[in-house]
């Protein structure tokens, strides 16, 4: 049973994850200026990310989607299924319709830009702790809602979207040019596993040639340039 403080009184707590520490200063310097959030923590990698929020469940996670180690995506995804009631968030500058799916398939809360207005984000913040979703203008614009499913998806689907979220995973982990057996270290997955999410892929993508399955995951914005 949670022992989390559930005393509403209290400012929200937020756990940032960015490598930019002029990131992290300036948000943590605006959370905290509205007297309703407080960051509790901040990190600039995935790993020690994925603990320090299993650890705090904080109220909201703020999140570079692109980031060292395992990745922003396993975390959220994790951090999705283990703690519901934490809600989470992309802050980046990478808007890809890709990058845009694999949020999607993960659930997130919400996708927003880092060359927004300040007060937009934070605005978008309050709005997430509330149960809402937020999306910057610019991601909207990429982005359909459907009134039956009562959720949004990419207008223009990438060809990657034939992928799976684990393979998706995978790939971007493979194109960095990582071994398969430090894929599966990574990803706490067996080399086996890894082996045969690699050659699924493959077969999807009609390419079996790992230096130009790194050329066309760049080219569909799965890997920034």
């Amino acid at each position: 049973m949670s022992t989390k403080n559930t005393n509403r009184s209290r400012p929200h707590q937020v756990i940032l994850v960015d490598p930019h520490p002029i990131v992290v200063e300036a948000l943590t310097e605006r959370l905290h200026a509205t007297n309703q959030f407080e960051v509790v923590a901040s990190l600039g990698d995935s790993d020690r990310a994925f603990f320090e929020i299993l650890e705090r469940q904080p109220d909201l996670v703020i999140m570079e989607i692109e980031l060292p180690g395992r990745g922003a995506t396993a975390v959220a995804e994790h951090i999705q299924s283990r703690l519901p009631a934490t809600r989470l968030a992309f802050l980046t500058n990478y808007i890809t319709d890709v990058f845009l799916d694999l949020a999607l398939k993960i659930g997130v809360a919400g996708y927003a830009l880092k060359t927004d207005p300040t007060n937009r984000i934070i605005n978008g913040c309050l709005s997430i702790i509330n149960g809402d979703q937020y999306f910057s203008e610019r991601v909207l614009e990429r982005l359909e809602y459907s009134p039956e499913t009562g959720e949004y998806q990419v207008k223009s689907q990438s060809y990657l979207s034939t992928l799976t979220l684990r393979q998706l995973q995978v790939l971007r982990h493979l194109v960095r040019g990582e071994s398969v057996k430090e894929v599966a270290k990574t990803m706490t997955l067996s080399e086996r596993a890894i082996e045969s999410h690699k050659y699924r892929i493959m077969q999807k993508l009609g390419i079996h040639d790992r230096v130009e399955l790194a050329r066309f995951a760049i080219r569909e914005g799965l890997m920034p340039a």
